[in-house]
């Protein structure tokens, strides 16, 4: 720790040797399958009823990044509980942004009554920034493992489709 209290230690980012992918471990025979686990149903609260009646969409959400990741071959790298937590985030971050459209980004203050920014805000922010960390996690898992490559078929692959639309341009 330094002077000032901050820690500027630790490991850093894209230091160290690259790893393998899982498919070239098979080939190698060096792959581990004991620590891997395969993906099921969603556990109940996914599905749960929120308490203002409205509508959590972390059950469909779940059901289509499984069937991509299945679609991949990459079912028994990724981990239930990633997948689980990924479709939370991302429903949360839907429902933030509905509460948003129907009661805006201003509120008044509970005791003072001067507007402040709206408490949906900030749990949007973080819902959609815990959302991008795991999606990352789960695509780059995909990425560097899928047998027959990535196959582009999501809104997140956007940047991907345009980088082989124009290397096929070329």
């Amino acid at each position: 720790m330094a002077k000032d209290g901050t820690s500027r230690g630790g490991i850093r980012v894209g230091a160290g040797r690259k790893r393998n992918p899982q498919n070239s471990n098979i080939i190698d025979g060096t792959a581990e399958f004991g620590a891997k686990t395969k993906i099921r149903p969603p556990k109940k609260y996914l599905t749960a009823e929120q308490q203002d009646g409205g509508k959590l969409y972390s059950k469909k959400i779940y059901e289509e990044t499984t069937q991509w990741i299945i679609a991949h071959g990459c079912e028994t790298l990724i981990p239930k509980q990633l997948v689980e937590d990924y479709a939370m985030a991302t429903a949360r971050h839907i429902q933030c942004e509905e509460y948003l459209s129907n009661f805006g980004l201003i509120a008044k203050h509970p005791t003072t009554g001067i507007p402040i920014s709206s408490p949906f805000f900030r749990m949007n922010v973080e819902s959609q920034r815990l959302a991008s960390q795991l999606w990352y996690q789960i695509y780059t898992a995909v990425r560097d493992n899928a047998p027959q490559g990535l196959i582009v078929d999501r809104p997140q692959d956007a940047m991907e489709k345009l980088l082989m639309f124009r290397e096929a341009a070329r």
